[in-house]
């Protein structure tokens, strides 16, 4: 008698892991990746009221918690600098000219996330959560003061990826600080909203 794994015909499978793409700038960055070509865009960082423009030597793409991070050299600042691509608003345009500084063997687009973003979350947001729901949010909070409103308030740790996480509950959720990431719930909202 045949063994059980010679008694089916396995064919492998069809299935690839597809990793979506909805930011406008990662095809020409990662052109300019591949072609070591020098960009400059404007960039919002989370506590800016207005973008401003970087000129960036880019060494790497990669995708984490669902958004995508472009790593390089800052030549305005002088170092190397990690990039949310959703917080890239305009166009992505070339340079000429070489990179002035060396491309390093390994990097670190994760780390260096986690270091200013944290999934080591030091910080702490405040959210508005309808009472009976989310039990997810309620099993990661620090702490939780139930309302009369039917909403309760918790306190739960502010890691890389929470915006995404909150979007999932829907109305349920109410972010209520820190700003920055009350900003980026509401435009993940409205990206649904249009889509």
């Amino acid at each position: 008698m045949p063994e059980a794994e010679d008694s089916y015909d396995v064919q492998p499978s069809a299935l690839e892991p597809r990793i979506p793409v909805r930011e406008a700038a990662f095809e020409p960055l990662m052109l300019a990746c591949r072609d070591r070509r020098p960009v400059v865009f404007d960039y919002r960082k989370a506590n800016a009221a207005r973008p401003g423009t970087r000129h960036v030597e880019p060494w790497t793409l990669e995708c984490w918690r669902g958004h995508w991070y472009l790593a390089g050299w800052d030549r305005d600042r002088g170092a190397e600098r990690v990039f949310r691509l959703s917080r890239i608003t305009g166009k992505v345009r070339s340079r000429a000219g070489a990179f002035t500084a060396p491309v390093p063997d390994v990097v670190t687009v994760r780390e260096t996330v986690e270091s200013w973003a944290g999934e080591t979350a030091t910080r702490s947001a405040r959210i508005r959560l309808r009472a009976g729901a989310g039990y997810p949010l309620r099993a990661r909070a620090q702490s939780v003061r139930e309302g009369a409103d039917g909403w309760d308030e918790l306190e739960i740790p502010y890691g890389h990826g929470l915006d995404a996480w909150l979007v999932e509950f829907g109305p349920d959720v109410v972010v209520l600080e820190p700003a920055d990431l009350r900003a980026d719930v509401v435009d993940r909202l409205r990206a649904v909203a249009k889509g």
